[in-house]
């Protein structure tokens, strides 16, 4: 994939588990100058001259930034997901990721485009279409990430020019190796700690790398509109479990599987939401023969 020269891309939220692998191989196609990355306060990676850190909600900080950098384009990955904390504080997941998102909204939106990763927690999980959820399926998030995320993509639909992909749950190693489910099932079977994991919550994982791919392609490829992005296998948490059992040659009693009406006093927990991808693979592959007949032509 070629970026043109003139552009010059924002990445927030670079240490996430999905925010890295789009930020790591935006770096390997554009110089420093053009690429500017944000990540949380008090973090020190990656470490680089064109990476801040501070909160997405400080809109001054945004707005040097967007007048001293000049972006051209915004890939918003900054964001709040651990299920149990927003249960817990609720008001500091709407802060970021409803507020961080409307600051980013308000300080970039109306001028350039922005590209914003969301969540397959925007579903519930219960009654899910066949084929998986598809775009024009209305969100009824059951926990607050859902809820925040939803929220959030109502003020991405106000901008002038914008991207939302839906992402399901990623697999990948995370920048700081803690970040994601096999990061964390993999830090706690290296302790010899057990491991409890749903055989019936289900999630049509997508790995890291094609996250990278994929957002890039919606960026050069001009992609406006609403998309989802999973892979094409229906994982449960069980079996993502023993994926990291087998990878690392673990004692299979580390880990054990419950149903999930069997949980006691845990978060809201959702059933089944594997999205429907095709949208998103059809548009990319029409606009790279769109684009190589043009070339030809």
């Amino acid at each position: 994939m070629e970026i043109p020269n003139s552009w010059r891309i924002l990445v927030t939220g670079v240490t996430s588990i999905h925010g890295w692998p789009i930020f790591k191989q935006l770096h390997k196609l554009l110089p420093e100058t053009s690429l500017y990355g944000l990540r949380p306060p008090k973090s020190n990676i990656p470490e680089a001259d064109n990476v801040s850190s501070f909160c997405i909600t400080e809109r001054n900080k945004l707005t040097i930034i967007r007048d001293e950098f000049k972006p051209t384009h915004v890939v918003h990955c900054a964001g709040v997901c651990d299920l149990d904390v927003c249960e817990e504080r609720p008001e500091w997941a709407y802060s970021l990721n409803v507020e961080g998102t409307r600051a980013v909204v308000d300080v970039f939106g109306s001028d350039i485009p922005v590209l914003y990763m969301s969540t397959d927690l925007v579903f519930s999980g219960f009654n899910t279409p066949a084929g998986g959820y598809r775009e024009d399926n209305k969100p009824n998030p059951i926990n607050i990430v859902g809820e925040t995320f939803a929220c959030a993509e109502t003020y991405v639909q106000k901008c002038r020019d914008h991207c939302i992909i839906r992402l399901a749950l990623p697999l990948g190693d995370s920048i700081s190796g803690t970040k994601g489910a096999i990061d964390w099932i993999d830090s706690r079977f290296r302790k010899n700690l057990p491991v409890t994991l749903f055989y019936d919550e289900y999630r049509s994982c997508v790995d890291c790398e094609e996250i990278g791919r994929v957002a890039i392609a919606a960026l050069t490829l001009g992609l406006r509109g609403l998309f989802h992005l999973g892979g094409d296998r229906r994982w449960s948490l069980f079996d993502i479990g023993k994926y990291v059992l087998g990878k690392g040659w673990y004692a299979p009693g580390l880990l054990n599987g419950i149903m999930r009406h069997q949980e006691k006093n845990g978060p809201p927990r959702i059933g089944d939401v594997s999205l429907n991808s095709k949208k998103i693979r059809c548009a990319i592959i029409q606009r790279n023969i769109f684009s190589e007949s043009a070339k030809l032509s």
